[in-house]
């Protein structure tokens, strides 16, 4: 009994543990601005499906690399560097359209789903650090704090609205640019972290 109890604990511990250092990694609080950059010219109803699928699509994105990711870019010969600046890539092309114009053009609807799904939400440091749970943790720990952290970060995407409604039209024109030269220098630094790291090899 008291062994059973002490083993419940300590797997509540490294759940708890798990979903914190996700949640710091996927970082949904640092992302509402650029969601409300993204999202802007949506009306209420499209933002909230286009958040509901991004995070849908990004926990099944992040679910299914932990689980075959490892054997995935192994068949391919993909590594993660090379993922890294392949998102580098789609973000810096999603940040330029937003420095110049202040939205994404094309399907104004779903135009944000790939950058906020992947590699915002499931990136590179996402998947990394659930593969390396998945070792140190188990399946079971590492796949319910991987739920756990995309449903909070649902939670948190619901009051991009507020946001919105609080910046009104030109003050998120305003976030849309800044925020468009902060994702291009994450993108920067995505493809210069992928270089090294394969030149250093």
């Amino acid at each position: 009994m008291v062994g059973s109890l002490g083993a419940l604990v300590a797997s509540l511990a490294d759940l708890a543990k798990a979903t914190v250092a996700l949640l710091i990694v996927v970082d949904p609080v640092g992302l509402l601005p650029v969601v409300v950059a993204l999202t802007r010219r949506a009306t209420p109803q499209a933002r909230r499906a286009l958040l509901s699928r991004a995070v849908g699509v990004g926990l099944l994105l992040l679910l299914g690399f932990t689980l075959a990711g490892v054997y995935v870019l192994d068949l391919f010969r993909i590594t993660l560097n090379d993922f890294k600046i392949a998102g580098g890539i789609v973000l810096l092309i999603v940040a330029l359209a937003l420095v110049t114009t202040g939205h994404v053009e094309g399907r104004e609807e779903g135009s944000g789903l790939v950058p906020l799904a992947t590699p915002l939400l499931t990136g590179p440091g996402a998947i990394t650090t659930s593969i390396v749970f998945l070792g140190r943790y188990g399946p079971a720990v590492t796949l319910v704090a991987i739920v756990l952290t995309f449903a909070i970060t649902w939670v948190v995407m619901q009051y991009s609205t507020v946001i919105l409604r609080v910046l009104g039209e030109t003050g998120s024109d305003v976030i849309a640019r800044i925020m468009g030269m902060l994702l291009a220098a994450i993108a920067v630094q995505f493809i210069r972290e992928g270089v090294q790291a394969i030149f250093l090899h």
